[in-house]
């Protein structure tokens, strides 16, 4: 079976494609994976917005035009995650004769003719046709066995988004909360400059650091296998889901807010009513917990397995 992924530049979209990819069956990352703006041409957001508009069908012509060697591929499947991903998406399926998904929640008319919506939403409309599941797929797999983990703690740090907006005193707090605790810590693109370096000028004797876009996605894997305790901020739902799918459980800190909430606060609710994680403020980090409860590994392969069941009923 010949799957392709239909990615835009958000790594969370092309994790949750990988994700899915691999629960349907093993396949190789690096390939059959297309790229907007690299592999497949669209017109710029505002433009895409008045045709689509206007007619979707005079859209996927235009997007026929601009790739004319759509024609030439052939797959099984198309999955696609974020709104710019749709419609070439679509077109790529259609020229291939291929079930096409969507992982998140639907935007566009047109995606009432994709063949599956994967969501943790359970309110959308029935017009759609939704394959629903409390765990998103992610790039990261559950472990296959149990590594002697040292007794240090890896921290992953976002930034402002998804509801949460931070100060400096929130920032130098963290760095003032971990310095005497032996810590890895890793940002992501949400990261303010100020706090990484702060963080970096103020570390401990036992702490390391490890800049994302310059860390290879096995030396991350590598380090969320080899440390014992797991922290992610509140604001990061995509790094908390894809610390659970590896199997493993997740302290949050929660450094303020949220300012309001948004679904993904549901999301990470119900993952602590399972007992999947646990949100702490930074006063209470000596109630954090080690990384390895059988639980969650449990309900991990449980929602993959019955993932996979509602996707390849489609076949």
């Amino acid at each position: 079976m010949k799957i392709a992924i239909v990615a835009d530049k958000k790594a969370g979209h092309l994790s949750q494609c990988l994700g899915l990819r691999e629960i349907i069956q093993k396949y190789n990352k690096e390939k059959d994976v297309f790229i907007l703006g690299k592999d497949l041409y669209f017109l710029p957001g505002f433009i895409e917005r008045i045709f689509t508009l206007i007619s979707e069908k005079l859209y996927l012509f235009l997007m026929k035009l601009m790739n004319p060697s759509v024609v030439d591929f052939n797959y099984d499947f198309v999955l696609c995650s974020g709104s710019r991903t749709v419609i070439p998406a679509y077109l790529l399926a259609k020229s291939s004769g291929a079930k096409v998904i969507y992982i998140g929640t639907p935007k566009f008319r047109l995606m009432k003719k994709f063949d599956g919506i994967v969501s943790t939403k359970k309110d959308i409309s029935n017009v759609y046709k939704i394959i629903s599941t409390d765990l998103p797929p992610t790039k990261f797999s559950p472990y296959s066995e149990k590594k002697s983990a040292i007794k240090q703690s890896l921290i992953l740090i976002g930034g402002d988004g998804s509801g949460y907006d931070y100060g400096e005193s929130d920032w130098y707090r963290l760095a003032f909360e971990f310095k005497n605790i032996n810590t890895t810590f890793v940002n992501s693109r949400r990261t303010p400059k100020f706090a990484w370096d702060n963080l970096k000028e103020n570390s401990g004797p036992n702490q390391t650091f490890l800049d994302l876009e310059d860390t290879p996605f096995e030396k991350l894997q590598d380090a969320i296998d080899t440390h014992s305790h797991i922290f992610v901020t509140a604001d990061s739902t995509s790094m908390i889901v894809e610390i659970l799918t590896r199997g493993y459980f997740v302290n949050v800190i929660e450094l303020r807010g949220p300012i309001k909430r948004e679904h993904h606060h549901e999301i990470i609710s119900s993952f602590e009513d399972k007992g999947l994680l646990r949100i702490l403020r930074l006063n209470q980090l000596h109630l954090s917990e080690d990384k390895y409860q059988e639980k969650v590994k449990e309900f991990v392969v449980a929602e993959r397995d019955a993932l996979k069941s509602k996707v390849l009923d489609l076949l």
